[in-house]
């Protein structure tokens, strides 16, 4: 990072612009409070049905020798670990490269002026809001497009409009697990991918282009260097804008994977459960079955988290815009407004987490009425307390 210098700009907003930005952002608060509740209603019906999904397949899938076809497990859900081989070549013509692999991918990277804007603000007595905001030009390598022409300001921090080389992934056509083909479902989702050393490179065709070692990366069987091409104006020391890095990795055949999904003759298909989910799972190295389900437990576990947690930010960001205006109203006098934005901040988050519980509660009642009723008592006895302690205050 380098050659860095900056632009700041100062703006003013009204009391009353604020006031009417804020309300306007009211409609959006309400549509992302009510889509909160949609999303832990429907997230915990998802959780429940993968889980029940993964017992059945648990409960029927036949470990199989991948040598030899049997025709009796067809349309079974079967498991089998092996070496994925292919005799494909995966070819780069631009480059000139030739290799055996199960994918190769190729990546770029541009010298390129980056936009960062960092913004400070600052409420003054009347409502109204100063912004200050700084915009940093800084030269990067970087593996997406800059669209100079969108800064602020544009003179003096040009960038090509386009990458000269592409990037892009390519899969073998034809791979094998013993004798059993794998569909494209299953090869799409391994990502193992290793750095490939460029051996040679065509000079007359690539003026000025260079093999780098650049970094390393440290793996178990030891240290694998990151290779890269470098081709451009400048130098490896002081590059120009538009200047590239072009590096290729690939996954190498032989190695060992795992694999549980429904047989088809001598290949493999998505297993539809009676949950409506599906099982198609490749995992690398050698498992049983048992790991195979338990991690898929454990990623389904995981899943239901993040989404109750984003059904939470969901409704806490709706009741805060909700809220906003009364907020912006109290920024008349701005420790009046900040006093007030985090009380209803606090406020706001204890009644999210209050009804995020019941709603979860309720849906588990739907599909897991023991532990749903349970829940919905906790939750209930919740909302009361702060019902309470709110009317108490009050009284106060």
């Amino acid at each position: 990072m380098e050659n860095q210098d900056t632009f700041t700009e100062e703006t003013t907003q009204s009391w009353g612009s604020r006031i009417m930005e804020s309300i306007k952002s009211v409609l959006f608060g309400i549509i992302l409070f009510l889509g909160a509740f949609i999303v832990l209603w429907w997230n915990e019906g998802r959780a429940v049905k993968t889980a029940k999904g993964l017992k059945e397949g648990q409960s029927q899938v036949v470990t199989i020798d991948p040598n030899v076809v049997d025709k009796a497990n067809d349309g079974k859900l079967v498991h089998l670990t092996g070496k994925i081989l292919t005799d494909k070549i995966l070819n780069d013509a631009e480059f000139d490269i030739n290799v055996n692999a199960l994918k190769l991918r190729r990546n770029i990277e541009m010298y390129q002026w980056v936009e960062e804007t960092k913004k400070e603000k600052e409420k003054e007595i009347g409502g109204s809001e100063k912004t200050k905001t700084t915009y940093s030009y800084v030269k990067k390598w970087t593996s997406t497009l800059e669209k100079s022409a969108s800064f602020k300001v544009p003179e003096g921090h040009m960038n090509p409009t386009s990458f000269p080389y592409s990037k892009y992934t390519i899969t073998a056509d034809q791979a094998k697990i013993g004798e059993y083909l794998l569909p494209e479902s299953l090869l799409s989702d391994i990502s193992n991918f290793k750095s490939y050393a460029v051996q040679k490179i065509d000079t007359a065709k690539f003026k000025n282009a260079t093999i780098l070692n650049e970094g390393s990366v440290e793996l178990g069987s030891g240290v694998e260097i990151s290779q890269k091409i470098f081709i451009g104006n400048g130098s490896l020391t002081s590059p120009e804008v538009g200047d590239v890095k072009v590096s290729f990795q690939i996954i190498e055949p032989g190695g060992d994977y795992s694999i549980i999904s429904k047989q088809i003759t001598n290949t493999f298909e998505s297993f539809a459960t009676q949950t409506g989910t599906s099982i198609n799972v490749i995992k690398e190295g050698i498992h049983s079955s048992d790991a195979m389900f338990a991690a898929e437990h454990s990623k389904n576990t995981i899943t239901t988290w993040i989404l109750r947690l984003l059904g939470f930010l969901m409704m806490f960001g709706g009741l805060t815009m909700i809220f906003r205006p009364l907020v912006v109203i109290a920024d008349v006098l701005p420790f009046l407004g900040n006093l007030l934005d985090v009380g209803l901040s606090l406020f706001s988050g204890l009644i999210s987490f209050t009804l995020s519980f019941v709603t979860i509660a309720i849906a588990w009642i739907v599909y897991r009425p023991i532990l749903g009723v349970a829940l919905l008592v906790v939750g209930g006895g919740a909302f009361i307390y702060l019902f309470m302690r709110a009317k108490a205050r009050k009284s106060e």
